[in-house]
């Protein structure tokens, strides 16, 4: 078995399917608060969300090492009322930030403590953080699989990983005309969908959704998807991008399924779905000579790493994956008034990452904690949902903090990537002005031009805190 490092960048999710994985399930929204336990303390909680280490990419001959820590990232509070001191024998606190910038050559032999302390009229609270610098010189070969939501199906973080480490391929099923790299990131996706979307008509399969009964390499999808993806909506954003994966990962040529969705080769005992077909009869199995419905329909799926790797093997020419990295969220809990079903999320969380070790036991975990949205200081006009948004993202990035940023999870291959602390949410997004009429008055209105997706440097500063983490866990 190949080996595997497994990563997971998180911005949080939506809601729940509540019935079992079937073509027409339907997401049912639960009531925020009676569905939340954390949701009384939500409200009024003051953290300081920090992990145990940081670790800073070392500079090379042209680009120094750096990392900033927003004061306005790393304090959860309901109140802008605070101060925060910051210490550390090196780094530099100006403006509302910490920083560390050093030169190629400055690679230190032991980390450093960094100390940060939260003062609130009802709250004081100090805690210590190890930074450590990340030499550069381990080149072991690394294949990383990005997998995600449209911050991953853009994927300008995973193409900068890519650029800056030696040694790195990116790997998947998605992969754009013209680029370079590939990775699994499908637009307004939660762990929800990715748990239970299989055999509808309306929507694209999750790729690691497969019937129980069913092995991966025996099932070749869903005839919907395909027909989708090979003519009738090549070039909308939901099935772009996987037409290299239709010609059996071929660049140019024929697609491997007809104009109808079926796999034109079937060996005997492949498997599809047609959601065209009666209930009863859209599970079909090649008899030899036919699609043929299945004598017992499935009923009964499962996420199963193993057989995407069975399925889609043909995307690995080079082997298996040896880095994974998740980046949801933003769909899971965005501009909800709570977190929904943290406890469930983490329910998920945990269930994948048992699939990614049934695989490999020696796959590495490092959950990326989600990212901000832009600077509201600078947005005029309603910035609730803005408030409410990174609200939530600092909530889902404390419990995963909670749950995972522990030696018990280190014992068990996991890590932490703090993209919530080095996002800079003023920089790192691209803004337009406009002019609006108020109460008969003229006035110049500011707006976001992408609420929630960082610009090229917002995605650089994204990659370079997953690819320290990457570097400093390389194998």
């Amino acid at each position: 078995m190949k080996k595997l490092k497994f990563i997971l960048c998180f911005t949080l999710g939506v809601c729940l399917i509540t019935s079992p994985l079937l073509a027409h399930s339907t997401l049912v929204q639960t009531s925020p608060i009676s569905s939340n336990p954390f949701h009384a303390q939500e409200i009024a909680m003051e953290e300081l969300i920090l992990p145990r280490n940081l670790y800073i990419l070392s500079g090379d001959l042209s680009t120094p090492s750096r990392l900033t820590l927003y004061d306005s990232n790393i304090v959860l509070s309901p109140s802008n009322h605070y101060n925060l001191t910051v210490s550390s024998k090196l780094g530099t606190r100006v403006l509302g930030r910490w920083f560390y910038e050093g030169t190629a050559t400055s690679i230190l032999s032991s980390p450093f403590d960094l100390t940060v302390s939260l003062n609130t009229p009802t709250t004081s609270l100090t805690k210590e953080v190890s930074v450590e610098i990340i030499d550069r010189t381990d080149i072991t070969p690394v294949r990383l699989l990005a997998i995600g939501d449209s911050l991953t199906r853009m994927g300008k973080y995973v193409e900068h990983v890519q650029t800056i480490l030696p040694n790195v391929e990116t790997v998947g099923t998605i992969t754009y005309e013209g680029e370079n790299f590939a990775r699994e990131g499908r637009g307004g996706w939660t762990f929800n969908k990715y748990f239970n979307y299989i055999g509808s008509g309306e929507y694209l399969d999750s790729p690691f959704v497969f019937p129980t009964s069913v092995s991966g390499n025996a099932y070749k999808g869903n005839t919907a998807d395909w027909k989708k993806i090979c003519t009738a909506k090549s070039t909308d954003t939901t099935y772009s991008g996987l037409q290299k994966m239709a010609r059996g990962w071929q660049d140019a040529g024929p697609y491997l399924y007809d104009e109808k969705g079926y796999y034109k080769t079937p060996k005997l005992g492949d498997v599809m779905v047609d959601p065209s077909l009666p209930e009863d009869k859209r599970w079909i199995e090649w008899d030899g000579t036919k699609w043929s419905p299945l004598a017992i329909q499935p009923t009964e799926f499962e996420i199963n790493f193993t057989k995407y790797m069975d399925r889609f093997k043909q995307a690995y020419p080079t082997g298996a994956p040896t880095h994974i990295s998740i980046l949801l969220g933003a769909n899971d809990f965005g501009t909800h008034n709570t977190l929904m079903d943290m406890p469930g999320f983490l329910h998920y969380l945990e269930q994948f990452i048992t699939s990614i070790h049934n695989y490999d036991p020696s796959i590495k975990v490092i959950i990326c904690a989600p990212t901000l949205a832009p600077n509201i200081k600078l947005l005029t006009g309603d910035t609730s949902p803005y408030n409410r948004y990174n609200r939530n993202m600092k909530l889902a990035t404390y419990y995963l903090l909670k749950a995972y940023d522990n030696d018990e999870s280190i014992a068990r291959n996991i890590y932490i990537a703090p993209m919530t602390l080095t996002l800079d949410t003023t920089n790192g997004f691209d803004y337009k002005t406009s002019q609006t009429k108020r109460d008969g008055l003229i006035t110049t209105q500011v707006t976001a031009k992408n609420s929630i997706h960082p610009n090229e440097f917002g995605n650089i500063l994204m990659g370079n805190t997953l690819a320290a983490v990457i570097q400093k866990f390389r194998h």
